[in-house]
């Protein structure tokens, strides 16, 4: 009687554990780019960490710091990919992007880099040298897509 049990509570185990979801990332760097843009869009900065290098992580944590203190609604985007277009060579990939969004058509740069198979957005460049200067640049930018004064 003992071993049918034991059978059945191990099989019962493995089926549980088949049976987990695990969560599948995007794994192009145009699909970790784009969905890495739709969680930043929304705030959802610990989704976009997930697709993120621990330089990009700090940088986000500095930004939902600075994003916490405006209303919800005044800080969320919705960016179109208007032309999105990456060169890879080895485990870095830089891509090209025109986005749109409520304050017009720009172009931006993404650095991507392949850690342990997984595609995941660095932090610019810029942000490694001067973060003070990126996160001022970051306020003016929200202080004027809501238009309080200075």
């Amino acid at each position: 009687m003992r071993k049918p049990l034991t059978v059945l509570w191990l099989g019962l185990s493995v089926m549980a554990t088949a049976c987990q979801k695990k969560e599948v990332l995007p794994n192009t760097p145009e699909d970790v780019i784009k969905a890495y843009q739709a969680f930043y869009d929304k705030n959802q900065f610990d989704e976009a960490k997930k697709l993120s290098t621990q330089a990009e992580q700090q940088r986000l944590n500095d930004v939902a710091k600075m994003v916490i203190s405006f209303s919800a609604d005044s800080t969320q985007l919705k960016t179109i990919f208007v032309h999105l277009e990456c060169q890879t060579k080895g485990d870095t990939s830089l891509c090209e992007c025109l986005l749109k969004d409520q304050d017009g058509t720009y172009n931006v740069q993404y650095r991507l880099i392949r850690f342990k198979g997984q595609w995941l957005v660095d932090a610019p460049q810029e942000s490694m040298d001067a973060p003070d200067k990126l996160l001022e640049s970051g306020i003016d930018t929200l202080i004027n897509f809501i238009d309080i004064p200075k």
